[in-house]
């Protein structure tokens, strides 16, 4: 049947463009594809998100079911994630005045990331109503991924805290799972895996060479592509230092950032001037989603030398799309690529990715095979899978809740 469901996410809104913030990446894609694959589900769909302009409608609709609300909670200006705490008891009350303004009811609460958990906590002991969240990404994780990157205790003790409250948490990868109850004391029952998807119809291989034509790349040389935020968590770094050792001259394309006004990015231009590959090191910034298809298939390999990666909805749209993905050894990565077949997982330092990829450069065969096997491979991730099984979820809790009350 269908629900009425209230999402949040305060520090980043689906609407955001992916790779352009450092805020807003894969979580941006996987909230608004989900939204639109529950959609045939017929439920009713309400995204809270901070305002972060004063311009923005404060209602923005997404499909017919589906909404952007837009939460004043704060300055109506970008502010970093980890500043955004002090706004969430602002953030919660001004959701729930909403609720009361349009006289509105919500069977049940799904929250992204640890900040809007913390918010959708709240909300869901005033309403009575269940909770499911998702972390995208955990404090602990990140710690043992980047011991020299610490992370704030209170996001830590806040995790534990909300791992301890929620009804149910999902978790992309068997491996997150292992570590919610290994780390943070999770119950098994209250944690479901449950992977992130893929539009199949947007993500699929297009003519190499037509590819690059459009995006005016150079027919011959082998490239080499980077999609994701300019985060030095991500690594892009890394990979300029690697493309630097190759004996391969392959040229670097860093699909992320802003062209204009961007400290990470003029630090990765630096950079690549500093390793003598400036030639080779193609600042695209962050290109709207109907590109990326030609971009992954106008790339040889697709890069992630990531410290971790929760996910990597990157690697499932290079592969989706027929190309390998060389990447860190690390988290979801390790779920989506399969090792030998449709690309390498790697140890994270540069000598390990200069090797693997002069490997797959150096073997036109070998590289072919991995194109043949790539797209197949990811098939079972469609987003009409992944809403099913969220959708199934939504049932089973409703189901408890109502059992509960009728006792």
């Amino acid at each position: 049947m269908p629900y009425s469901i209230a999402m949040l996410s305060v520090h980043t809104s689906p609407l955001d463009h992916p790779g352009r913030t450092k805020d807003a990446g894969g979580m941006n894609v996987y909230m608004r594809e989900l939204a639109s694959a529950l959609s045939q589900y017929h439920h009713n769909i309400d995204i809270f998100t901070r305002r972060t302009n004063k311009h923005t409608p404060a209602i923005v609709q997404l499909k017919g079911n589906i909404r952007v609300v837009h939460i004043d909670a704060g300055p109506a200006l970008p502010i970093p994630k980890h500043d955004l705490y002090q706004y969430l008891p602002l953030f919660t009350r001004n959701i729930e005045e909403f609720r009361r303004n349009h006289a509105l009811r919500y069977d049940l609460i799904h929250s992204h990331y640890w900040l809007s958990g913390i918010s959708a906590q709240h909300l869901a002991r005033q309403w009575d109503t269940p909770h499911i969240t998702m972390f995208h990404t955990l404090a602990r994780m990140k710690q043992l991924a980047h011991p020299g990157e610490p992370e704030s205790p209170l996001r830590a003790e806040k995790e534990r805290w909300l791992i301890q409250h929620a009804d149910r948490i999902i978790a992309p990868t068997v491996e997150e799972r292992q570590q919610l109850i290994r780390y943070y004391g999770a119950t098994v029952h209250r944690v479901e895996v449950i992977p992130c998807g893929i539009d199949l119809s947007l993500f699929a291989p297009r003519a190499r060479e037509q590819a690059r034509t459009q995006l005016g790349l150079p027919a011959q040389q082998p490239i080499l592509l980077f999609v994701g935020r300019l985060d030095p968590y991500k690594g892009p770094d890394l990979l300029l230092r690697a493309a630097a050792m190759m004996e391969h001259k392959a040229r670097v394309v860093i699909a992320g950032g802003r062209l204009d006004n961007d400290r990470e990015l003029q630090q990765l231009r630096s950079l690549a001037a500093k390793l003598g590959i400036a030639d080779r090191a193609h600042f695209l910034g962050a290109r709207p989603r109907h590109e990326m298809p030609l971009l992954y298939s106008a790339a040889d390999v697709t890069v992630m030398p990531s410290y971790h990666e929760s996910f990597g909805l990157a690697a499932l749209e290079s592969l989706a799309c027929g190309t390998p993905v060389v990447a860190t050894r690390s988290g979801g990565p390790t779920t989506i690529v399969r090792h030998g077949e449709t690309g390498f997982l790697v140890p994270r330092w540069a000598g390990s990715f200069a090797e693997r990829l002069d490997t797959l450069l150096g073997n036109a065969a070998l590289l072919a095979r991995m194109r043949a096997a790539a797209r197949v491979s990811v098939l079972c991730f469609s987003w009409e899978r992944v809403a099913a099984r969220v959708e199934g979820l939504y049932d089973e809790l409703l189901t408890e809740e109502q059992c509960l009350v009728a006792q």
